[in-house]
């Protein structure tokens, strides 16, 4: 075959793939010429505690580029190029630190810390807006307002670079198909901080949500469009779900036991005063490196940990989310998701049920098929939201590993394919399993990792955690506990 023949016929499949019959309640059609995407660090491809070019090519969008025949653009790529063009960062990334990494190290436990090196945005020249305009913390009214011009923008002076917002720039490429996804943000900048202040209004997140979709169609009134859900159990990601409340003992992995009870960790509470954990609150992935030098530990208890120099305090309750809280927060993300799908019901737009993916991962008794007591099966591989091991999640225990991504990005591509009647193909997670499968991981020590192992979070790693969704946003009010001790 000719290489002149082999273009003709790669267009031609592309033609097919994207210009099926279209559904009837879908808007616009599913014309992926000019695709682009409006979101935050889930669309971006943030990726344990970065951004960076080897996890850039799986964010949702990127994936969903590649399902319908574009190109991803790289480095060298010109504005003229016909690519789907992301703003490619150098190993080891760009974020609240460094990415963070497995140490594989001698002496047991092995510990999370950030990798060295200094990142290069590679694309700053670029001679057009991005089609990939998500942006790492922004939350639904950042989109409308922040343009990367100001100290407040974060990484949207590398993504955004002073050109328009995130909806303005999209509408400037005149595209023909839109992927939103956003609003995550507007809640989980309160689960980190450990609190239930600081959530966007649902009056808020109702009018920017109306706002934005209502711009994207003005500004491009032909253009498919699809929007997701969100997750609406904070409890499934490993950031609220990795630390015990009892203090463990690292040799046997088992609660420490005084008077035959296991010890709780002490906590202070919004009065004021130091108080057990309850059994109802979740401790936050970022008290690991706290507890690992004695806060915590019961003020009783700290004459027999003086090699602990932090014994007998208590953790801040920056770190400790209250059923109180949680239920606040869970119940606003509910009414955020009815906003999203009233919105899109009016304007018919298709929804991908990302809702449903989380709770699929965080579900038990649907994965025996695979061995696994909990979660999903994906060929004969069990993906939970297990820290570490689960698959799904990458290391600073809110956003998806590579294999996370595909399976987000094919929910998007299933919603599209029911409204528009198009049979774009799922994406395989094949390239990604083996280095996502936690059970392949061990220490060279020979200890290997799995569900009960303590892990070492340092106190860079763990700040960077607390801080990744503190971006401030003009959405967003109120009170945010310190995060420092």
């Amino acid at each position: 075959m000719n290489s002149r023949f082999a273009r003709f016929a790669a267009a031609l499949a592309v033609a097919s793939l994207v210009a099926l019959p279209l559904f009837a309640a879908a808007r616009g059609s599913a014309d992926f010429t000019r695709f682009v995407a409006v979101g935050d660090s889930y669309g971006a491809g943030f990726e344990s505690g970065a951004l960076e070019l080897n996890h850039q090519q799986f964010s949702w969008p990127a994936i969903i580029a590649k399902q319908v025949g574009l190109t991803l653009c790289p480095p060298t790529a010109s504005a003229t190029d016909n690519c789907f063009a992301q703003p490619l960062i150098t190993f080891p990334g760009l974020g609240s630190s460094n990415e963070l990494v497995l140490n594989d190290i001698i002496n047991y436990p092995p510990s999370i810390t950030p990798a060295q090196g200094t990142a290069v945005p590679l694309m700053t020249t670029f001679g057009r807006p991005y089609n990939n305009l998500a942006v790492p913390g922004y939350t639904v009214g950042a989109t409308l307002a922040l343009t990367g011009k100001e100290p407040t923008s974060g990484l949207g002076q590398v993504i955004l670079r002073g050109l328009g917002t995130e909806v303005d720039q999209a509408i400037s490429l005149h595209p023909t198909f839109i992927g939103v996804w956003i609003g995550g943000n507007d809640f989980l900048g309160s689960v980190t901080n450990g609190t239930s202040a600081g959530l966007t209004s649902v009056a808020d997140f109702t009018t920017q949500y109306n706002a934005m979709l209502d711009k994207l169609i003005a500004g491009a009134p032909s253009a498919g469009m699809v929007v997701g859900t969100l997750p609406t159990n904070p409890a499934g990601v490993p950031f609220l779900s990795t630390v015990s409340r009892f203090l463990i003992n690292p040799a046997t992995k088992t609660p420490v036991v005084v008077g035959g009870q296991p010890v709780v960790l002490t906590y202070l509470a919004d009065d004021g005063t130091v108080q057990p954990i309850p059994a109802d609150a979740f401790v936050t992935l970022g008290a690991s490196s706290l507890i690992g030098t004695g806060f915590g530990i019961p003020a009783a208890l700290a004459p027999a940990f003086p090699q602990l120099p932090n014994a007998g305090k208590p953790l801040p309750g920056a770190v400790v989310l209250t059923s109180a809280e949680f239920a606040t927060i869970k119940a606003r993300i509910a009414d955020y998701n009815k906003v999203i799908t009233d919105a899109a019901t009016a304007r018919n737009i298709p929804v991908a049920d990302i809702t449903g993916l989380f709770d699929r991962i965080a579900s038990t008794g649907n994965a025996g098929a695979c061995g696994g007591t909990k979660g999903i099966c994906v060929g004969p591989f069990n993906i939970t939201g297990d820290f570490i091991t689960g698959g799904f999640f990458s290391l600073d225990g809110i956003h998806p590993t590579d294999l996370g991504y595909t399976l987000f990005a094919n929910e998007f591509i299933k919603a599209i394919n029911k409204g528009y009647g198009t049979d774009i193909p799922l994406a395989s997670v094949g390239t990604t399993l083996m280095s996502n499968n936690g059970a392949l991981f061990a220490t060279l020590s020979g200890m290997p990792v799995n569900a009960n192992t303590e892990w070492v979070v340092s106190d860079e790693a763990a700040s960077s955690m607390m801080r990744m969704l503190t971006l401030p946003a003009p959405s967003n009010t109120g009170r945010h506990r310190a995060t420092t001790h």
